[in-house]
């Protein structure tokens, strides 16, 4: 259903996330530039906030490159954790972003805790069930997965998933903690 493990040269960072975050940047460093020129109030502390964003920012991209870096190597050398069964518990995912990981859709298989969120910008699988998602609380499911280095969470790079064959799963509504 998916799989990335046949292909890991698409475990990429979101380079347009990135550019998001880049293009703000230049327009700080514009804007900066032009306070200091034209002598307004804030040019002392616009630098200073263009500074930090930056740094930030380059600390940020740094971080995720390296982490889906890590990643695809790990697929690419076979370097990757499995497991199937039963879901344990099932909790709905918010179909749209949301700012924290509480709206994430989250269930468990053999003690073993995955999480993800329709908003989220990684490399593995993060497709929730009420956003078309295949998983459901009396699916089975057979997932392979790496643990991220960075961010210690772990994520998919292949599932499968068999609809109706176990028993319903303790159901945990969305947004509450299993």
């Amino acid at each position: 259903m998916f799989d990335l493990t046949g292909q890991p040269e698409v475990i990429r960072p979101a380079y347009w996330f990135m550019a998001i975050f880049a293009t703000a940047g230049i327009g700080l460093v514009c804007l900066s530039w032009f306070a200091i020129k034209k002598r307004w109030r804030c040019r002392r502390s616009l630098p200073i906030f263009t500074a930090a964003w930056i740094g930030g920012c380059g600390y940020g991209f740094a971080t995720d490159i390296r982490n889906v870096a890590d990643i695809r190597a790990a697929v690419e050398s076979g370097n990757i954790e499995k497991t199937e069964g039963c879901l344990s518990y099932f909790r709905p995912g918010s179909p749209t972003g949301t700012k924290t990981t509480a709206g994430n859709e989250e269930w468990a298989v053999n003690g073993l805790v995955f999480s993800y969120g329709a908003g989220e910008v990684r490399p593995g699988f993060h497709r929730v069930s009420t956003g078309a998602g295949p998983i459901r609380a009396n699916t089975r499911v057979r997932v392979s997965f790496v643990e991220s280095p960075a961010f210690g969470r772990r994520e998919i790079v292949k599932l499968e998933v068999a609809s109706h064959a176990c028993p319903m799963a303790r159901s945990v509504e969305m947004f509450k903690q299993p």
